[in-house]
């Protein structure tokens, strides 16, 4: 009797799906009056607007996200030579609705200052009217099964080995790190905090049994109010490396996983301490959110018939996430800014910033390109010594060649630029010349787009039958003709045809004659 048991074997495999890819504008509006113990206001050198995001979370088909809005205004008074620093802080709140339930999610928030303007109603009081923008993106997770292999009724399988996700993990966390800090014995005691600014740098990061331990040093740079020796109202500089280690639980993680983290800062705080104002508080608080991936290799299922019976067959295109290639370069980029109201004496401090980071992708040349603004700030002093605030935007460009070892049709490419220095000199007196380092990386990920079998059903009740009574039939074919059409066509076995006329290809190297052995 016929044995026409059959069985079927499936593995799940991982891919992205965007529930979300969204900007979201919030008004920032805001009338205050200065506290008693400032100074009135003669003169505004700038109005400073900074969101970071606090915060997010995903419940149903809705993410909310906190958003914290400082507000810093920098102005002088009259007959002072002292830079005056007043800050607002503000949150804000959103909520927005996901296309589809998210499973396992990894959430991106890039926050940004669309425009601010700061008038003087009187002496006292402040109108500042602004907008800021958050570009949100949320990918989570689909499952897929796919037919790896089948036993069973004579069943003819065509495999392709392929790389892909097999699990997805994802966590988030938000770390805040204290830290005492004291200046060095050769700077002036802390007036009052002008600028505070942190950039992360991850340094390593390490799996074990349900946790991911990554460390790193978190850079901090302040700009501060201070009395000199001599009495003389001025600014100074002073930077401070952190390091920093945290443990976050991740259940299932282990040393096979491919895990990329990202640290964003949300909050920089240093408050002065102490009657001499030497020693300081340093308050960080740091978003971190990983996604780790697990990446198998096996042969899936493209196709199949059977000899003996028909067979119901449903193919499904996906595309398969090969594992990241992960990149990393420097650029530099420069710009001068000319002061022509009287010359300059003294630069006090410098720093950059970028804005409006995209990456597009040039299939003729094969490369990313990144591309972006970098913002150069100079807080300096005039002849008259009075401070001045000064800022210049330059574009930059920067490209990746896409690695040999990525073939897909549409990589894709988010990528992370930090600034890693700024530095200024000062040509003449109207002229300072800036150079900022920016460290760009992140990861290509390639997708691969496969035709693969995700259902396979066959019909005993439906046998095949042959008519003719002979066991080889000829088949005349073309150079580069499938074997695989072929033996399926005939409702005989790829091996069969290639073993009758001695091939050692499964394509047609030239054309000609073969046989074809019919099996059933």
């Amino acid at each position: 009797m016929e044995n026409t048991e059959f069985k079927v074997n499936r593995e799940t495999f991982s891919t992205e799906r965007t529930v979300l890819n969204a900007s979201f504008e919030q008004a920032v509006e805001r009338d205050f009056v200065l506290p008693d113990y400032y100074p009135d206001i003669f003169r505004i050198l700038k109005c400073i607007v900074i969101p970071k995001i606090l915060s997010h979370s995903i419940n149903g088909e809705k993410i909310s996200y906190e958003m914290a809005v400082l507000v810093r205004v920098l102005y002088q008074s009259e007959n002072d030579k002292r830079v005056n620093c007043i800050e607002q802080k503000m949150n804000y709140s959103k909520t927005a609705d996901l296309t589809g339930s998210c499973t396992n999610p990894m959430v991106t928030i890039i926050p940004r200052c669309d425009y601010v303007n700061c008038r003087v109603v009187n002496q006292r009081r402040l109108d500042i009217r602004g907008a800021v923008s958050s570009m949100v993106k949320v990918q989570g997770e689909v499952k897929q099964p796919v037919i790896v292999d089948a036993y069973g009724c004579n069943i003819q399988l065509r495999k392709q080995l392929c790389t892909y996700p097999s699990k997805r993990l994802t966590a988030s966390k938000r770390v805040t790190v204290i830290e005492e800090l004291e200046l060095s014995a050769s700077k002036p005691a802390v007036g009052a905090v002008v600028r505070s600014d942190c950039t992360v740098f991850p340094q390593e990061q390490k799996m074990i049994a349900g946790k991911l331990i990554t460390k790193g040093d978190a850079e901090v740079a302040m700009l501060y109010t201070c009395v000199t020796a001599d009495g003389e109202e001025t600014l100074e500089t002073m930077k401070f490396t952190i390091p920093f280690s945290q443990i976050i639980d991740i259940d299932g993680i282990e040393e096979s996983f491919e895990a990329t983290v990202d640290i964003t800062p949300a909050s920089c705080e240093i408050i002065p301490k102490g009657e001499d104002a030497r020693a300081m508080e340093c308050e960080l608080i740091l978003l971190v959110n990983c996604v780790a991936l697990k990446y198998e290799t096996c042969e899936i299922v493209t196709d199949a018939y059977s000899t003996c019976y028909e067979c119901e067959i449903k193919n499904s295109d996906c595309k398969l996430d090969a594992v990241p290639i992960k990149v990393e370069d420097s650029h530099t980029a420069s710009f001068t800014i000319n002061y022509s109201d009287e010359a300059i004496s003294c630069v006090y401090d410098s720093w950059a910033v970028t804005d409006n980071v995209s990456s597009r992708y040039d299939e003729d040349k094969k490369v990313f390109s990144v591309s972006g603004n970098v913002k150069f700030c100079v807080m300096a002093r005039n002849e008259s010594k009075n401070p001045v605030f000064l800022e210049g935007e330059v574009p930059f460009e920067h490209e990746f060649n896409l690695p040999e070892e990525c073939i897909a049709e549409q990589p894709r490419f988010e990528p992370k630029v930090n600034i890693v220095s700024c530095s200024y000199y000062l040509a003449d007196s109207n002229n300072i010349e800036l150079k900022a380092e920016l460290k760009i990386g992140g990861a290509i990920m390639c997708q691969n787009a496969k035709s693969m079998l995700c259902e396979l059903e066959v019909l005993t009740d439906k046998k095949k039958n042959r008519q003719d009574c002979y066991a080889l039939k000829l088949c005349y074919c073309d150079a580069n003709d499938d074997i695989w059409e072929i033996a399926k066509k005939y409702s005989t076995s790829i091996s069969a045809i290639m073993e009758e006329n001695d091939l050692d290809d499964d394509k047609v190297t030239q054309r000609g004659m073969l046989l074809i052995p019919l099996m059933n």
